[in-house]
């Protein structure tokens, strides 16, 4: 075979495998690159495509391994380094991507520095993260991206913030769409660091309403898929599973900002807890189950029948992949919660820690955020309203059929009466106290999510009703929950 037939072949098997992975056919298209990694040794392009189908079926074991050896082949090759410092940061090993990016950052690249800063921030290292993205923005204040990172690093005051700053920037008509929707965040924080918090909601408004615009979403989906789930899991009897079944599993859910980050970094302070993050194992193993892509609805009606050894055996054996020594496993992914019914079926032992918080509070902390990925319904506060309640009626119906299997935790309640409540909530991961728990922001593991630099601080108060701040500007969200029953007084 020439080099053009070689070239062509891998161009055509890669191509394949794609193509197997968009339609779920995760196995198949391992196949497809494990025989062409045996036609092609050392070929660098099949690293990365093989790491993916690797995650997607959960062998982490196999990632870990093909990482090591992609990142010794990539050797001085500038693109497979970026593509091996991204796959190690997808796989929540931040000090592994920080070290390549760190060696690509000496040239000066502007991306390799805020992603170095970026895992910086996961690692805990803010003053670091601090300094180099201070130096981005200095050098091109119109990085959108930067500016945002940088502003949610600390708390800002009236004499030391960038808000004349920001004010100018985005003021500008020549900004790119995505430095223009960061800005408007960063300039929202600030305002809302300053105590003008009507300045600060047109900010944040404004940035979510370029960035719904962005989007195609009709939050109806989302709606059905809830109420479906209500339908098909909420009346499910107890399965046929072992009740020690799951006792590894902690899964901590609930709505994205609503207190998940705090009970994670308390229970993985203790010394047999560990965190694995906000990990894809759940929905990801039921795709695998499941075989091939299926869409929303046909697959919570098809998990609804199946046994349960079938839902907890791909998702307990992804855990047992991470090879880690602790007794217990947090899952924090937050929109876990949608599987609960699943969970409670098929893992008995499991723990369930679902977060509660005022529908205020969880709404408005959401609006204000500008996710990386998900979350759509986030960016309107009519769509956030009819998903709140969507989620209020989904959370209900396990409230009254799961009532001992879950321990519905109020943020409230944790942050405001922490001595009560920690050690509750400890216990019912089905562990003792240990003081280091009471002591979670001297957590030195890594934390990626948007909390990264909240999380290393003490306990606080400040964030329990934060909406009332907002109370004219989130009226007409109030009354469209109060008129669904749910109280927000």
């Amino acid at each position: 075979m020439n080099a053009s037939e070689s070239a062509a072949g891998i161009h055509d098997g890669i191509k394949r495998a794609n193509h197997l992975l968009s339609q779920g056919r995760f196995r198949e298209a391992d196949g497809v690159v494990e025989q062409l990694r045996y036609s092609h040794v050392g070929n660098l392009e099949l690293f990365p495509l093989q790491v993916r189908c690797r995650l997607f079926l959960g062998q982490h074991r196999a990632v870990r391994s093909l990482l090591a050896e992609y990142r010794h082949h990539a050797g001085q090759d500038r693109r497979h380094l970026e593509q091996c410092a991204e796959l190690f940061s997808q796989c929540q090993r931040p000090a592994e991507a920080a070290e390549i990016y760190r060696r690509l950052a000496q040239a000066g690249d502007r991306n390799a520095r805020y992603n170095l800063a970026a895992n910086l921030l996961a690692l805990g290292d803010l003053e670091q993260a601090e300094s180099i993205l201070g130096n981005l923005v200095q050098e091109s204040p119109t990085d959108g991206q930067a500016q945002q990172v940088l502003s949610g690093i600390r708390r800002v005051s009236r004499d030391a913030s960038h808000i004349p700053t920001l004010e100018q920037l985005v003021t500008r008509s020549d900004l790119r769409l995505n430095d223009r929707i960061q800005l408007h965040y960063a300039l929202g924080k600030e305002y809302e660091d300053v105590g003008e918090f009507d300045r600060a909601f047109q900010q944040f408004s404004r940035g979510a309403e370029l960035r719904r615009a962005t989007m195609r979403y009709r939050v109806e989906g989302d709606l059905e898929v809830l109420q479906l789930i209500a339908r098909e899991h909420g009346q499910l009897e107890a399965g046929d599973a072992d009740r020690q079944c799951g006792e590894q599993a902690v899964f901590v859910f609930g709505l994205p900002r609503s207190g998940t980050t705090l009970v994670d970094r308390i229970l993985s302070s203790h010394s047999q807890c560990d965190s694995f993050g906000e990990i894809t194992d759940l929905p990801l193993s039921l795709m695998v189950a499941a075989g091939r892509s299926l869409p929303k609805e046909e697959l919570v009606r098809a998990t609804a029948q199946w046994p349960a050894g079938k839902i907890a055996g791909g998702y307990l054996a992804r855990l047992g992949q991470y090879d880690s020594p602790a007794r217990k496993h947090i899952d924090k992914t937050p929109q876990n919660f949608l599987y609960a019914g699943l969970i409670a079926r098929s893992m008995p032992g499991a723990t369930m820690v679902w977060m509660d918080r005022h529908p205020l509070d969880a709404c408005f902390a959401m609006y204000k955020t500008l996710f990386r990925m998900g979350y759509p319904f986030s960016y309107s506060l009519r769509d956030l309203a009819r998903y709140y309640i969507a989620y209020h009626r989904l959370r209900e119906t396990w409230q009254e059929s799961l009532a001992g299997r879950i321990r519905f935790q109020s943020y409230e309640q944790l942050v405001g009466q922490f001595d009560r409540e920690a050690p509750a909530l400890v216990s019912a991961a089905g562990l003792e106290w240990e003081t280091a728990c009471g002591e979670f922001h001297r957590n030195s593991s890594p934390v990626a999510t948007a909390s990264s630099a909240q999380v290393r601080q003490p306990l606080y108060t400040r964030s329990v009703g934060h909406w009332q701040h907002y109370r004219e500007q989130l009226a007409p969200l109030a009354e469209e929950l109060e008129n669904a029953g749910i109280a927000v007084g």
